[in-house]
């Protein structure tokens, strides 16, 4: 359970961290002929979770959508990192009320 609450927001904060690296690639490229901008698309990964699929789209880049997209992606990933972190510290609770015998080697 523990471990399915962080692996779930681990993939959350890596399709966030896509959708960064596209909302850069865009305003990298604002200007450039030609360039289709790129959008990100969430959607449930394998066993859980989500992935980012990322596509281009039509139109050009518009600066304040960029922006939009920027902070939305930032809340998403400091959310996601919450989650985590909140299910290490119930798996760090868990290991310390195990009896020392009872604990993984790796817990040692």
């Amino acid at each position: 359970m523990i471990s399915s609450i962080i692996s779930t927001a681990f993939s959350g904060m890596a399709a966030q961290r896509e959708r960064l690296d596209a909302v850069a690639h865009n305003i990298a490229n604002a200007d450039a002929p030609g360039y289709a901008r790129r959008t990100v698309d969430m959607v449930t990964g394998p066993g859980g979770g989500v992935r980012a699929v990322t596509r281009e789209a039509e139109g050009g880049v518009d600066l304040a959508t960029e922006m939009t997209d920027l902070i939305d992606a930032k809340m998403g990933y400091e959310a996601n990192l919450a989650v985590m972190e909140t299910g290490m510290d119930m798996w760090d609770a868990l290991m310390s009320a195990l009896e020392p015998r009872d604990r993984d080697e790796r817990w040692r």
